[in-house]
C-alpha cells in the first residue's frame, strides 16, 4: 500500500508515482497487490437464468425429436421446433453482444430476424409473409420504438440521431420489393414506406446540420 502526501490518499500496487498527481509515493503498509474494480458481466448476473435457459432449449428439443419420432407424421415438426430454438439463440446471442448499446442492438435486431424471416418463408413453401408482413412491420416497430426508449431513458439525441436516420433509410427498403411484383399484400409494406418518408423528411429538415456533423464525426471527415 502506498501513500500520497498532495492528495491524501491510498494506492494499492507497487506504483511509484500517484495516478493522479504523478507526485512521489510513499510506503504506508502491506502491499495487497494491484487491485481493479469487478466489472460484472450479463452472464455472471444472470447466470442461473442462462443455465436454465439452456437446459430447457436442449429438452424442448430432444423431447419434441423423440415424440416425434416415436409417433411419425407427414410432417417432420420436430425440425421446426429445433430451427425455432436455434433461431431464438443466435437473435439472442447478438442481443448479449450489443447489450450496452441499445440502438445498435436494434439495429442488428432488424437485420437478423428480417433475414430468418425470409430463410423461414423459404424453406417452408415461399408464402410470401416475410416480404408482405414482417419486414415491414418490423421497420415500423423499431423507428416508433427507438423514439419511445430514447424517451424514457433520456438519450441524448447525438447518440441515437444516426440511429433514427438508418431506420428511415431501412424502411424505403421494402419498397424494392413492391416494384419487383414479390409482394401478395402490399399494404403494410406501403404503410412502412410512407411512415420512414415523413420520418426522413422531419429528420433533414429539423436536424439537417446535427445530421451532417454526426456523419463527419463518426466518419471522420
Amino acid at each position: 500500500m502506498k501513500y500520497c502526501e498532495n492528495c491524501k490518499t491510498t494506492v494499492r500496487g507497487r506504483r511509484a508515482l500517484c495516478p493522479l498527481c504523478q507526485g512521489p509515493l510513499r510506503d504506508a503498509g502491506a502491499d495487497t497487490g494491484e487491485t481493479f474494480p469487478s466489472i460484472p458481466t450479463v452472464y455472471s448476473q444472470f447466470g442461473l437464468f442462462f443455465r436454465l435457459l439452456i437446459l430447457a432449449s436442449v429438452a424442448a428439443s430432444v423431447i419434441s425429436l423423440a415424440v416425434n419420432i416415436m409417433i411419425p407424421t407427414k410432417v417432420f415438426w420436430a425440425a421446426f421446433v429445433v430451427a425455432g430454438i436455434g433461431c431464438m439463440w443466435l437473435s439472442l446471442a447478438f442481443a448479449l453482444h450489443k447489450w450496452r448499446n441499445i440502438p445498435k442492438n436494434m439495429i442488428y435486431q432488424v437485420v437478423i430476424l428480417s433475414l430468418l424471416a425470409v430463410v423461414w418463408d423459404r424453406f417452408t413453401g415461399w408464402h410470401g409473409w416475410s416480404l408482405d408482413y414482417v419486414i415491414p412491420i418490423l421497420c415500423v416497430t423499431a423507428m416508433v420504438s427507438m423514439s419511445a426508449i430514447a424517451k424514457v431513458m433520456r438519450l441524448h439525441f447525438e447518440d441515437y440521431l444516426i440511429y433514427l436516420l438508418l431506420f428511415a433509410l431501412f424502411g424505403i427498403i421494402p419498397l424494392v420489393f413492391f416494384f419487383m411484383g414479390l409482394l401478395r399484400v402490399a399494404y403494410p409494406t406501403l404503410i412502412c414506406v410512407a411512415v420512414s418518408i415523413i420520418a426522413l423528411t422531419a429528420l433533414l429538415v429539423f436536424e439537417g446540420r446535427n445530421i451532417h456533423l454526426e456523419l463527419k464525426r463518426r466518419l471522420h471527415l
